[in-house]
Formats: C-alpha cells, sequence, structure tokens
C-alpha cells in the first residue's frame, strides 16, 4: 500500500517495530479535539513507557478542552523517566496562539525536556524566535525548525509569506542564528541547501525528515557524523491521508526526493 511507505502504522506499537537506523520521532496524525482524542493520547503515553532514547511529537489542538497542564506534566514524568524529549509541534493559525501559550509554559516549567517549534513561513516567527532567546535565554530548552505545513489553510491570514524565498530566507537567517545557541535544535527539513548550510558551522545541529521522504539526505548527514531523526507519523488510515496530503501540498517539489 502506498501509505505504508510514509505511515509508521496505525498506533505507536506498529511504528516502534520499523527497523531503520535513524533515531525515531514518533507522532501521532490526528488534528483537533475529538471524543477518543484524549484516550489515544493516554496510550500513547503508556506506550512510550518500552520505548528509550526517542523523541514524541504531540499535537496540542489534540487536547484542547481538557487540562494541557496536567497532560504536560504527565508528558515530562515519562520523558524524565525514559531520557527522551517532547517535541510540541506548530499547527494552523487559530491554534497558534494557544501552542505559543503552553510551549513557553513549558519552557518555564521543563527546562530541556521539550521542544519548541518555530514555523518560517510565518512572517512574525524569526522575531519571535529573537525574542525567546533573549526572554528565556536562562532556559535551556530544545528548538524545532521547520518551514511550515498549513499554507493553503492559512495563507489567506495575512501571517504568511507568499513566496517560497522569502520562507528560505528566513529559514537560513534563523540556522545562523542558532548556530551559537547552546541548546539542542532540530532542523527539521528536506531542503539539501539548507542542510548544507547548517553543515557550515560548529555547532552539532540535529536533523529530522519524514519517514519515506529524502532519504538519501538523511542517509549523507548520518554518514557524516550527525544525529539524524526520523518522523515517523502513525494513526488510522484515514486521519493519515489529510496529514500527508498536506505535507505534498506544502513541498510539492519533495516529490522528487520520494525514494
Amino acid at each position: 500500500m502506498f501509505l505504508s511507505k510514509f505511515v509508521g502504522g496505525k498506533d505507536i506499537l506498529k511504528a516502534k517495530d520499523i527497523k531503520l537506523p535513524y533515531y525515531k520521532i514518533y507522532d501521532y496524525v490526528k488534528e483537533s479535539d475529538c471524543k477518543n482524542h484524549c484516550i489515544n493520547h493516554k496510550v500513547n503515553l503508556l506506550g512510550l513507557r518500552s520505548t528509550y532514547n526517542s523523541m514524541h511529537a504531540i499535537k496540542l489542538s489534540g487536547l484542547y478542552n481538557i487540562n494541557l497542564e496536567r497532560y504536560l506534566d504527565e508528558y515530562n514524568l515519562i520523558a524524565i523517566e525514559r531520557g527522551h524529549n517532547i517535541l510540541i509541534d506548530a499547527e494552523n493559525v487559530k491554534n497558534q496562539e494557544m501552542i505559543n501559550e503552553y510551549s513557553n509554559y513549558c519552557i518555564k516549567n521543563y527546562n530541556d525536556i521539550f521542544y519548541k517549534t518555530y514555523q518560517m513561513y510565518r512572517k512574525d516567527s524569526l522575531e519571535l524566535l529573537e525574542n525567546d532567546l533573549i526572554n528565556y535565554k536562562k532556559y535551556n530548552f530544545g528548538i524545532k525548525l521547520v518551514r511550515g505545513a498549513y499554507h493553503n489553510q492559512d495563507k489567506t491570514s495575512g501571517l504568511l509569506y507568499l513566496e517560497k524565498q522569502s520562507t528560505d530566507r528566513d529559514y537560513n537567517q534563523a540556522i545562523n542564528l542558532l548556530s551559537n545557541y547552546h541548546n539542542s535544535v532540530i532542523i527539521a527539513t528536506h531542503n539539501n541547501l539548507s542542510c548544507q548550510l547548517s553543515l557550515n558551522y560548529k555547532k552539532k545541529f540535529k536533523y529530522a525528515q519524514l519517514l519515506g521522504m529524502n532519504d538519501k539526505l538523511s542517509k549523507y548527514l548520518l554518514e557524516n557524523g550527525n544525529q539524524v531523526y526520523k518522523y515517523i507519523p502513525y494513526g488510522n488510515w484515514i486521519d493519515s491521508i489529510p496529514y500527508l496530503s498536506r505535507r505534498l501540498y506544502e513541498n510539492y517539489d519533495i516529490l522528487k526526493y520520494i525514494n
């Protein structure tokens, strides 16, 4: 099945069984609050208990109507117990203010367990990153740098760049800025040029690409001594289709990197 190349399976247990030479970032594909979403997240939390040295991405929109701080406390405890990190995914414009708020809550309360994601197709992200590096200087928070995956939904908001060149410019400026950042940074991109730029710095960045996409870049980075992750989306097929469709829409040129 075509989707099986890009989706790790229906649940985290299936995703964990995939054999890869890379570290894994487990990513539950379902977004926005729904009747059983909290139950699914609880199962995922329990599934993490047998997973060491991994990362787990969470979408806060899926936990919108519950006590988010309580759930983040639980993720924090499991992350400490198992020695891995939690990535808070950035999402669409309507949810991003809330996500920023809780990401900052995590920065101040959990130190280096959580990663905050910055979408560089937003006109305000470079300034937000610069301010966070100043305002949260005493905290060792992780950073995940992405271009963004909601352009089709949010392009009329006025908050996003409409030209790819502007996004690429801010993304690469962010790499330059973070080359002096003391804590962990994940360069999450399939873009060869941005990765090559980051390799010019003394800082050891981490790298992440999606399962089944630009494996040549992942292999190159790994063979040159870098820490490389593969994003492993998991969930039922119905939820997986919009997840992957959105990424292909945002990165149509990525089709040439599908191996």
